[in-house]
Formats: structure tokens, C-alpha cells, sequence
């Protein structure tokens, strides 16, 4: 079986999908991973077959900066809004709409160099994370089954669909300009989050069990040495650097000197770019540039972070208590799932930023992870949860039946 593998050109997408490849190619099949060039190294590092697609959708500076502000000017937004985008205001409709037409653009200029390579690879098998619109059309030109594969708490319903489930006049039109009928429904969707933490299931849905995978990396000297105290792992992902360059690391450096008064050892975890730009750090706080959470993660007590499926995931596989500081409306719904399952506190930077007493907030919400025994249970019990999922080989057979399986789409209007 020859299985296609496609994902947006950031890490945060890349990286939930590698621990199934790896099955895939541990099986005997053959995999490609194809996305952009950006994640064209990062494919490498993690020892699969990386095809680099070029075409990019070209952005004025005025749309990268109306893009960044729509994202990152956004109030908070209800619990759980996921579930009912008809509930949601006009406002964040058209949030969401705008959304979806960023990813609709950069998926129309993905589509000819990818149907290329598929065409000529002729894969069985495309697998295609949830926001990566290319992948659909290529699947259905090719007549083969798509999965979709869900990164991590659906964060971002089906943005291509609007409030009525009906699909957006661009995406009909992404699969129009390729002679094809709107396509709909996947042959299948996998899904890495665990029950408790799901907020919606889609049909047909494969369980899988999540495994961390943050980039490949050396563990440092350190981290098996006791730190005598508590110890707190910092981080805020990828996404947020890139776009913000160093005011990304606000809230954050606003956490790291709100806990170095308490008696816990800080870990700084970023790329070094980002460690630099924050500045001189409080003393005895550590860092581990650019080291893979899940390297570190396994000698912490607690973790603080932006609200990241992959970082949340990664967090709660290893059993950590974790506090998480959102600021835009796709990294709210993760850790506040995880809130609700009593395993970690979500705060919201926008309410943070111009609350005086922000140091007592971030304090209290630490003190609490670290002291009331019922967050590291709960913790555990989403843990043992995870773990009790499929793991990534166990859906190797099912994918190839998938494959062998005559293709029905079935279309939308």
C-alpha cells in the first residue's frame, strides 16, 4: 500500500500525524509526506520521505497583517463554542469565515502541484489533516479514499461548512475549478483525542492513542537530576512566534516572574530565537532551547502553555497538571476541555493582560495544580485514558482495508 500523507507547512500540523506514518512504513508500506517548505527539514528529522510542494498562495504585507490582527484581536470566546456555531454572533461567524477563506486560498494553490505528484506516485491512500483543504481534491480526482485526520480537540470545527452545515461557496468552488463535485464526507476520520477531552466525533471516526512527538532532540544532562522542588515546565509552541515574532512571549515572561517568587524551578522551553528575546530570565530558571517536550516533560510537575492541541496532548499522555493561557479563539477549546475534566486551570490572556493582579492570578493557579492532589488525578485518569486508545499499528490494517474499498463519494450541493 502506498499511502500520501498531507499537512499545512507548520509543525503544530505535521507533527500529530508522524507517529502513524512511522506505523505505516514499520508495516512495510511506502509513505510520502507532502507540504511546504518550511516543514520540509522537520519531515526529514523525523525519518520519513518528505515531497516539498512549492506553490504558495501570494500575500500582500497588508493581508499578513490583517491576518494576524483578526487572529490575535479576538475577545474570548464561549466555552465549548464549537459545538454550535449557529449560536455564535455575526461577528464571529465572519471570524470564522475569514478563517476559512485564508486556508480555502492556500489550498487552491496547493492542489496542481500536489494532483502532480499523486498522479504520478498513484498512492492508494490519502491521508490529509483536518484543515488541509488540498487534500479532499486530490482524493477525489485520484478516486481514492481521504482521511481526515483530526490533530487534536477540533479546535476548529468544520470551518469549510457554514453554521448550517452547508459548504462555503469557496470550497465548492476549490473543487469546481477541478471539474469535481463538493466532497464531503471522508472515507474515515482518525481522532488522537481521547474521550473525555473530545468535543465532537465524527462518522466513522478511528480512535488512535496519541504519542507525543515534539521534534526530534537530545535530553539534556539535567533532567533526570532531582530538582529538590517542584519543577515547572514554560512553553508556547510555534504558531504564535512566528506571527508575532517576540510580543508571542508576553504572557508568558508575564508568568515566569509572576512564579519566581515561589519555591518551584522554572524550565523555559522555546526555540532559542524566542529564549533571546525575552531578556534576562529570573535567577535559577533554565532552558532548553528548542528540546522536545517530551523529553522534558517526564520530570515535570506541572506544565504552563498556550493552549496548543499538540502541546496540550503531549502534556496530558504524560500525566501533567497543566495551566494554560490562551489568546485567540482556536487555543481556547483545548485547555478548557482539559479543565473540565479537572486536570488542569485555563486562563485567558485578553483577561489577564489588564488585570492588576495578574502575579496573584498566575501564582494561585499554580499553587493550586501543585498542591491539590485531585488535578494530578484527574491528570492520571486522562493519562490511563490515552493510553487504553489504539495504538498508531493497530490502524495500520484498517487504513489498507480502507484502501482496497471502491470509493462512494458522497457529494454536497
Amino acid at each position: 500500500m502506498r499511502v500520501l500523507f498531507t499537512c499545512q507547512a507548520a509543525v503544530p500540523h505535521l507533527y500529530p500525524v508522524v507517529p502513524l506514518a512511522w506505523a505505516c512504513r514499520a508495516a512495510g508500506h511506502e509513505v510520502r509526506i507532502a507540504s511546504g517548505s518550511r516543514v520540509g527539514g522537520h519531515i526529514a528529522d523525523a525519518g520519513l520521505p518528505a515531497v516539498e510542494i512549492t506553490a504558495t498562495p501570494q500575500w500582500t504585507d497588508e493581508e499578513r497583517k490583517e491576518t494576524q490582527a483578526t487572529i490575535y484581536g479576538q475577545g474570548p470566546w464561549p466555552q465549548n463554542w464549537g459545538l454550535d456555531l449557529g449560536a455564535l454572533g455575526p461577528e464571529r461567524q465572519a471570524y470564522l469565515r475569514f478563517i476559512a477563506g485564508r486556508l480555502i486560498r492556500g489550498a487552491a494553490a496547493m492542489v496542481p502541484e500536489l494532483a502532480e505528484f499523486a498522479a504520478d506516485w498513484r498512492p492508494d491512500l490519502l491521508v490529509y489533516d483536518a484543515i488541509s483543504f488540498a487534500g479532499p481534491v486530490v482524493a477525489a480526482r485520484l478516486g481514492i479514499p481521504g482521511i481526515r485526520y483530526l490533530f487534536g480537540t477540533v479546535a476548529m470545527p468544520r470551518i469549510e461548512l457554514d453554521a448550517c452545515g452547508e459548504p462555503l461557496p469557496e470550497y465548492v468552488r476549490l473543487f469546481g475549478d477541478h471539474g469535481l463535485p463538493v466532497c464531503l464526507a471522508p472515507a474515515a476520520a482518525v481522532d488522537v483525542t481521547p474521550p473525555s477531552l473530545r468535543l465532537m466525533s465524527e462518522v466513522d471516526t478511528l480512535a488512535m492513542r496519541y504519542i507525543p512527538y515534539n521534534g526530534p532532540g537530545v535530553v539534556p544532562e539535567w533532567v533526570g537530576v532531582p530538582a529538590g522542588r517542584p519543577r515547572v515546565c514554560v512553553t508556547w509552541g510555534h504558531t504564535a512566534g512566528a506571527a508575532l515574532g517576540g510580543q508571542a512571549g508576553h504572557p508568558f515572561r508575564q508568568a515566569i516572574d509572576a512564579l519566581a517568587g515561589l519555591d518551584v524551578e522554572l524550565v523555559v522551553v522555546t526555540t532559542a530565537e524566542q529564549i533571546e528575546l525575552l531578556g534576562a530570565l529570573p535567577p535559577g530558571t533554565r532552558t532548553a532551547a528548542s528540546v522536545p517536550l517530551q523529553l522534558i516533560l517526564p520530570h515535570c510537575d506541572l506544565l504552563v502553555q498556550q493552549g496548543g492541541d499538540g502541546t496540550t496532548l503531549t502534556g496530558a499522555a504524560l500525566g501533567l497538571p497543566q495551566l494554560g493561557i490562551s489568546r485567540k479563539p482556536d487555543a481556547e477549546v483545548a485547555p478548557g476541555r482539559l479543565a473540565g475534566a479537572g486536570a488542569g486551570i485555563h486562563l485567558r490572556y485578553q483577561e489577564l493582560r489588564d488585570d492588576p493582579a495578574r502575579a496573584d492570578v498566575l501564582r494561585g493557579a499554580v499553587e493550586r495544580l501543585l498542591t491539590d492532589p485531585a488535578y494530578r488525578q484527574a491528570a492520571q485518569r486522562l493519562r490511563t485514558e490515552i493510553e487504553n486508545q489504539p495504538a498508531p499499528a493497530e490502524l495500520v490494517p484498517v487504513l489498507a482495508d480502507l484502501a482496497e474499498t471502491p470509493v462512494a463519494l458522497e457529494v454536497g450541493s
